[in-house]
């Protein structure tokens, strides 16, 4: 469900509570298009986490990779190039959704 933003603001406590204590996702936006969402803190913090340990594999492939060559601004290009990769662009999540 996607509530809207007037409603959001009305049950704001209460779509807090949901998301911090029950661990719910609460999606707010408009014309029933979510445009935010709120989440826990320690959901936010474990997907950092996961991020950050994505990043972590994904520099240590460009480091395996790069056989001794380059310069460390090269390896954190190719560990760019390597996030964009392994993330669907904001268009593909559009087009699979519809």
């Amino acid at each position: 469900m996607v509530y809207s933003i007037a409603e959001a603001k009305t049950r704001f406590s209460e779509l807090v509570k949901r998301a911090a204590y029950k661990g719910e996702l609460v999606s707010i936006g408009a014309r029933g298009k979510a445009e935010v969402v709120l989440i826990a803190a320690e959901e936010l913090e474990k997907l950092r986490q996961l991020e950050d340990e994505r990043d972590a594999r994904l520099l240590a492939e460009a480091v395996r990779t790069s056989q001794g060559t380059g310069t460390f601004a090269d390896l954190m290009q190719n560990r760019e190039r390597g996030r964009r990769q392994s993330r669907p662009s904001r268009q593909a999540k559009r087009t699979r959704a519809t």
